[in-house]
């Protein structure tokens, strides 16, 4: 096909168009790009991934017969439905806080603090949670082969329970920042670029 008659075929496709398409096609656009859409969605994935794994320690909690591991799963149960509220609470003000071409600087502020105010206290609430999943975990692979009473009268199961704590929850309270770096990292340093530069027209 000849350059003239492939430029007349995109002319009378743009002529076919409505007004109304071209919008709807620079909004989804814009869309795509639009980092609080894309950090509003990653919130939804916290709220959605903590409903996930409930059932699981549900079934955990009725599936071991000791007391102790059962008091472990019940803690990391009540940890997650506060997590759970949490969430759901950030996610809505996150909404809540629209932001576009002409919202105010403190809007914009406002919103960027809520997300890592969020990742923070997510955070800093892993590092009570994680030894105790690691010592949940621990127990409810090990009493399938002893009984409660035989694994806390061994004083070198009690050292291995307390080394893997020590091991696993920096790791992966580390793990966790890694992941949340990787997720929100680079949509909040486009907001905060957003915000430099609104900062610097005032």
């Amino acid at each position: 096909m000849k350059i003239e008659e492939t430029w007349k075929s995109m002319d009378n496709e743009a002529e076919s168009l409505s007004g109304a398409d071209i919008r709807a096609g620079l909004s989804a656009k814009v869309k795509r790009r639009d980092p609080v859409q894309k950090l509003n969605k990653r919130l939804a994935w916290k709220i959605f991934f903590t409903i996930l794994f409930l059932p699981l320690y549900f079934g955990a909690v009725f599936y071991v017969e000791s007391w102790l591991p059962q008091l472990l799963f019940i803690i990391i149960i009540v940890a997650h439905l506060i997590g759970l509220v949490f969430f759901i609470r950030r996610y809505q003000r996150a909404k809540s806080l629209q932001l576009g071409e002409n919202d105010s600087r403190q809007t914009l502020k406002l919103y960027i603090e809520n997300i890592k105010a969020t990742l923070r206290q997510e955070e800093l609430g892993g590092l009570i949670l994680y030894p105790i999943a690691a010592a949940g975990g621990f127990f409810f692979s090990l009493l399938e082969k002893m009984s409660l009473e035989e694994a806390l009268a061994d004083n070198r199961i009690l050292i291995t329970l307390l080394i893997l704590m020590i091991i696993l929850t920096p790791l992966s309270h580390w793990l966790a920042r890694w992941m949340n770096r990787k997720t929100f990292g680079k949509y909040l340093k486009e907001l905060e670029e957003r915000l430099r530069l609104i900062e610097s027209e005032d």
